[in-house]
Parts: structure tokens; C-alpha cells; sequence
């Protein structure tokens, strides 16, 4: 006596599942890719986020900058109200502070120049130059940590 064949389940073949595991692998690689791009991404814009932060603390002080000078972090914000812990990890990082004269301008040389083009306004030129006596336009550097950033400082003497 002949047992009749058992009737076959329907089921994936070894390729099908082969082929969906290729997928599957190739998917999670570009998944992981996407991560590590946007790690590093997110890294730099929070470093720069840092340096900008840093930078902005010397724009607004009077004290420093215009004048080479190297001072830990802290002494920029020493009229700020910072929590002990804040002051104590700002105290470690050291800031070197550059100073570059792009041009000066003395107004009472601009003053004897244009007198001597014209005749006209002689009491507005004669007013302009007892005002203020001098422009200096300088470059101040600000180097943190091998990164620098420079801005543009007007200073009236």
C-alpha cells in the first residue's frame, strides 16, 4: 500500500530568503551611514555653536581686545554671574587674544586736506576736527583651542 504524498505547505525558498536578508543588510548600512553622518554633523555645528558663544563674551567686553593679551576664559566673564562649576571649567581654557591696526585715520590731517581743497564749509571741517581727533580700524583675533575667530573693531581716540 502506497501513502499518498502529504500536501505541501506554502513556504519562502532559500533564495527568497536569501535575497530579503541582502536587503534587510544593505538597509540597516545606509541607516547607519545616515546616523554617523549626522553624528559628526551635529558635533561640528555644536563645536562652532561653542566658538561663536565664546566669541561673542570678548565682542561685548571693553576690556579686552583691543590689545594683544593671553587671559584664561573666565576673566572675560568675571562680571557675569556664573555658577562655581561654570567658572571653574572656564578657567581652564586659556584664550589668546591678537590685535591687528588695519588703518587709522587722524581726522585733523583729513580736516587740513580737505580745507585746502575747498573753501566751502570751513566752519563744518574747522567742528569735525576738534570733535574727535582720530578712527582706528583693527582686527581682533580670538584663539581658543587651535580655532580662531577674528572680527572688525572700530575705536575712537
Amino acid at each position: 500500500m502506497v501513502s499518498p504524498m502529504p500536501k505541501s505547505t506554502p513556504a519562502f525558498t532559500l533564495v527568497e530568503v536569501l535575497v530579503s536578508v541582502v536587503i534587510i543588510s544593505v538597509v540597516i548600512g545606509a541607516l547607519l551611514q545616515i546616523f554617523s553622518n549626522n553624528a559628526f554633523t551635529f558635533r561640528s555645528v555644536n563645536t562652532k555653536i561653542t566658538e561663536t558663544n565664546r566669541v561673542t563674551l570678548l565682542i561685548g567686553n571693553t576690556l579686552y581686545g583691543l590689545e594683544d593679551d593671553k587671559v584664561p576664559l573666565d576673566e572675560l566673564l568675571k562680571e557675569f554671574n556664573l555658577e562655581d562649576e561654570l567658572r571653574r571649567r572656564l578657567k581652564k581654557v586659556k584664550v589668546e587674544i591678537l590685535y591687528t591696526e588695519l588703518q587709522s585715520i587722524d581726522f585733523d590731517d583729513a580736516a587740513e586736506a580737505i580745507a585746502q581743497d575747498s573753501d566751502e564749509d570751513q566752519g563744518l571741517i574747522q567742528d569735525a576736527a576738534e570733535a574727535s581727533s582720530a578712527l582706528e580700524i583693527g582686527r581682533t583675533t580670538m584663539i581658543i583651542d587651535h580655532q580662531s575667530s577674528s572680527y572688525v573693531r572700530i575705536k575712537f581716540q
